[in-house]
């Protein structure tokens, strides 16, 4: 009796994708979170600016400091995306391993 590789290889990628879209939602959730936190602040900008309330300058100053606060709180999701990974790669290899070695049983 052979092992049947391709279904070992078929069974450890479907528990790692498995284990990806699981946590899908998280990194969503996340990024909602921060979006929202700062939603209405560039919706006011955007509006002030549109009324004449902000001068170029202000408005391109206030936009890059609301771009380095986002772009520091979303430096968290490669935090969240390393963990997914991680989860993924868990989720693979034990896969992989019990295929493996359920088909050297059978073999043996």
């Amino acid at each position: 009796m052979a092992i049947d590789w391709d279904a070992i290889f078929k069974g450890a990628l479907a528990a790692g994708a498995h284990a990806v879209r699981d946590s899908a939602p998280q990194v969503r959730d996340f990024l909602e979170q921060v979006l929202n936190g700062h939603r209405q602040a560039l919706i006011e900008l955007g509006e002030a600016r549109a009324a004449g309330d902000l001068t170029k300058a202000t408005f391109d100053s206030e936009l890059a400091d609301e771009e380095d606060v986002l772009k520091v709180e979303l430096e968290a999701v490669t935090v969240l995306a390393k963990a997914v990974a991680q989860r993924a790669i868990n989720a693979f290899s034990k896969a992989f391993q019990d295929g493996l070695s359920a088909a050297i049983k059978l073999i043996v």
